[in-house]
C-alpha cells in the first residue's frame, strides 16, 4: 500500500510538471489566437472578450513559424524540435513558444488557426547598421548605372564585350537596390510583396556573376582575335540566352522548391523573410552557385595567363596582350575577389575586417566605374569626342597625354592576327 501511495504521488508530480512545462512553452493563454498586430508584432487575441495582450515570450525580436510550411514538436526535455531534412534544430526552452495563429478576428477562428512557433532570433547589435550598407549600395547602383549609360552612349565601346558590360552593370545595380530596400524596410505587411522582392534580388545577382562568366568566356573565344571589333547581335544573343536564361529558370526552380509543400530543404524567402531563413540556405542556394562561376572565372583567367605566357610576340601583339591580361586581372579582383570574402565572411564571427571587405564589396559600383570608364582612355576619348566633357576638356587632354593608349594600338595591329600563330621579327 505504501508503494502503491509513492508511485500515485510521483505520478502527480510528473504530470504537473508535464502541464507546467507545457504552459511555459504556450505564447497565449488557453482559448487566445496569436495574431499580427501593428509594426508585424504578434499579440494574443481573446476572442471572448476581444482584446489583445503581449505574448510570452521574453525576446523582442523573433520569427513565427507555421506548421504548414515547417514540421515541429516540443519534446520531454521542453526543446523545440524543427524537423530539417537530414537534421534536427532544438531551440531551448525560453527561446520559444507555441500557440495557434489566426488571420482575422472573426467568430470562425477557431477553423481558420494553424498551429504556429514564435522564435526568438539572434538580437546582437550588427558592428554597422544595415541602414549604413544600404546607403552604400545606392551610391554603387548610383556608379553602375552611370556606367552603363555612358556605354550606352558611346558606340566606340558598344561592341559585344561593351553590350555585356552593360547587362552587368544593370544586372548588379537592380540587385543591390532591391537589396538596399530590403535593408531599409525592416517590416512587411504583406508576404507576397516580400517574397517577389526577394527573388527579384536572388535573380539580379545571380545573373550579374552569370554576366561576369559571359565576359570571361568571351576573353577566352577572342584569344585568336584579340579585340576583335563586333557591332552585331547574333553572338550577343547567345550570351543573353545563357546568362539571363540561366538566371531565370534557376530562380523559378528556387520559387518552386521554396513553397512546394514538404520537408525539403527550403530556401525560405517570402515565408518569414524577404531573404534566406539563415545562411545554411544561403549557402545552399546562392553561394554555391556563386562558387562556381567565381571557380570558372578562375580557370579562364588562369588559362588565358598560361596563354598570353607560352606565345612570343612582336612588339605590337605584346601591348595587345598586355592590355587584354591587365583588363583581365582588373575584372576577376572587382567581380570575383569581394564575393569570396562576402562568403569567407558568412560563416565566420563578426569583425571589422570582414566588414571592411562587406563595404568592398557593396561598393563595386566605384570600383567598376574607374576601371571602365575613368582608367580607359579609350572611353574618354569617345566622351570628349562627343561632347560630353567640354566643361574640363583641357584637364581631360593632359590625362590623354600622359601615355599612349593601347587599347588603340591594339586594335589597329591585332585584328587579323591569331594569337595561336607565333610571329617572329625579321
Amino acid at each position: 500500500m505504501k508503494t502503491l501511495t509513492q508511485c500515485v504521488i510521483l505520478l502527480v508530480i510528473i504530470l504537473s510538471a508535464a502541464c507546467a512545462m507545457s504552459q511555459d512553452a504556450l505564447c497565449c493563454s488557453s482559448g487566445q489566437y496569436i495574431l499580427k498586430g501593428e509594426n508585424s508584432s504578434k499579440v494574443c487575441w481573446d476572442p471572448i472578450s476581444n482584446t489583445n495582450n503581449s505574448i510570452k515570450i521574453a525576446c523582442k525580436k523573433y520569427v513565427m513559424l507555421t506548421e504548414e510550411i515547417y514540421r515541429f514538436t516540443v519534446n520531454d526535455a521542453g526543446y523545440l524540435v524543427l524537423a530539417m531534412p537530414n537534421n534536427q534544430a532544438e531551440m531551448e526552452p525560453e527561446t520559444f513558444c507555441v500557440g495557434n495563429r489566426t488571420l482575422r478576428m472573426d467568430v470562425n477562428s477557431s477553423a481558420n488557426a494553424t498551429r504556429a512557433a514564435v522564435i526568438c532570433v539572434d538580437e546582437s547589435e550588427p558592428i554597422v547598421d544595415n541602414a549604413i550598407m544600404a546607403y552604400c549600395m545606392i551610391v554603387s547602383v548610383v556608379f553602375l548605372t552611370l556606367t552603363a549609360l555612358i556605354y550606352l552612349m558611346l558606340p566606340e565601346v558598344r561592341d559585344l564585350h561593351g553590350k555585356s558590360v552593360i547587362n552587368f552593370c544593370v544586372s548588379l545595380a537592380l540587385g543591390l537596390a532591391c537589396l538596399a530596400i530590403m535593408n531599409l524596410v525592416s517590416s512587411y505587411s504583406d508576404m507576397n510583396l516580400c517574397a517577389v522582392r526577394g527573388f527579384l534580388t536572388y535573380f539580379f545577382l545571380i545573373a550579374s556573376f552569370f554576366w561576369t562568366n559571359a565576359i570571361s568566356i568571351q576573353i577566352l573565344r577572342s584569344m585568336r582575335r584579340p579585340f576583335m571589333v563586333d557591332y552585331g547581335w547574333k553572338e550577343f544573343a547567345w550570351y543573353v540566352l545563357y546568362a539571363w536564361g540561366t538566371s531565370a529558370l534557376i530562380t523559378v526552380a528556387m520559387a518552386v522548391v521554396n513553397f512546394y509543400p514538404g520537408d525539403h530543404q527550403k530556401p525560405g524567402i517570402g515565408l518569414n523573410h524577404c531573404w534566406f531563413f539563415e545562411k545554411r540556405q544561403q549557402w545552399y542556394y546562392m553561394y554555391s552557385i556563386m562558387t562556381i562561376l567565381i571557380t570558372a572565372n578562375i580557370c579562364i583567367f588562369v588559362y588565358t595567363s598560361i596563354l598570353l605566357w607560352r606565345h612570343s610576340f612582336t612588339s605590337s601583339h605584346i601591348k595587345a596582350l598586355k592590355y587584354k591580361f591587365v583588363m583581365t586581372i582588373r575584372l576577376f579582383i572587382i567581380m570575383g575577389l569581394p564575393w569570396i570574402f562576402e562568403m569567407i565572411s558568412s560563416v565566420m564571427n563578426a569583425s571589422i575586417i570582414w566588414v571592411i571587405m562587406d563595404f568592398v564589396n557593396i561598393l563595386q559600383g566605384p570600383l567598376i566605374f574607374l576601371v571602365l570608364v575613368i582608367f580607359r582612355r579609350r572611353v574618354i576619348k569617345a566622351m570628349l569626342r562627343k561632347g560630353m566633357l567640354d566643361c574640363m576638356s583641357d584637364r581631360v587632354e593632359k590625362y590623354l597625354a600622359v601615355a599612349n593608349d593601347d587599347e588603340d594600338n591594339a586594335i589597329q595591329h591585332t585584328m587579323d592576327v591569331p594569337l595561336d600563330d607565333r610571329v617572329t621579327s625579321s
